[in-house]
């Protein structure tokens, strides 16, 4: 049933992204369906690949907005039957110390990482909407439309060419939270000076 749901939903080309993305965003779970989607059509229709690639971020940070709005009224339960007591507190931590910025590998970086756990907790722990918002919004940006191109260029070696460079993406989106959360620091301890 769910698969027939995917296959209908993978035949409307980019407004079928955007509903994959909505319902994985939301927490049904489609591993790996949204990038697939979003290669599959942009090899299919290179025309449209990055009309695919921002329907596909809309929808995914839609459902995961959704997600996190649930998850601050009823994210505590939700969180407790997805990990144990230690793996919550040790999420805290993280989200004490990195805030939104937490969430910017599993977001980014499409490796078997538990992204829906991230943003429960970011609901449950209150990460600012606004922040929470703008990190989901640039990883799906990066992530999707960066599928898109390397599927428009690579055409069917897009897999291939994915899994080789599968280090570097993560090595960048390291980087970038080094960057963000430097960039974070120094521009709070500004505002508190004055």
């Amino acid at each position: 049933m769910l698969q027939e749901l995917v296959d209908w939903l993978t035949a409307l080309g980019p407004i079928g992204a955007f509903l994959v993305s909505l319902l994985d965003g939301v927490a049904v779970p489609i591993p790996q369906g949204v990038d697939a989607l979003v290669i599959a059509q942009a090899i299919a229709a290179p025309q449209t690949a990055y009309w695919g690639a921002a329907l596909a971020v809309v929808g995914s940070t839609l459902g995961s907005s959704i997600l996190y709005f649930v998850a601050r009224r009823t994210g505590r339960v939700m969180l407790e039957k997805k990990a144990s007591a230690s793996g919550i507190e040790k999420i805290r931590q993280k989200i004490d110390h990195l805030g939104a910025l937490v969430l910017l590998i599993p977001t980014m970086v499409p490796l078997p990482l538990p992204m829906k756990l991230f943003v429960i907790a970011a609901g449950v722990f209150q990460i600012r909407f606004e922040q929470f918002l703008v990190v989901i919004a640039t990883a799906r940006c990066v992530r999707y439309f960066g599928e898109a191109f390397v599927a428009v260029r690579y055409r069917e070696e897009t897999t291939a060419f994915l899994r080789e460079h599968i280090f570097a993406a993560v090595v960048g989106a390291i980087v970038l939270i080094i960057f963000l959360y430097v960039v974070n620091r120094w521009s709070t301890r500004r505002i508190t000076r004055g």
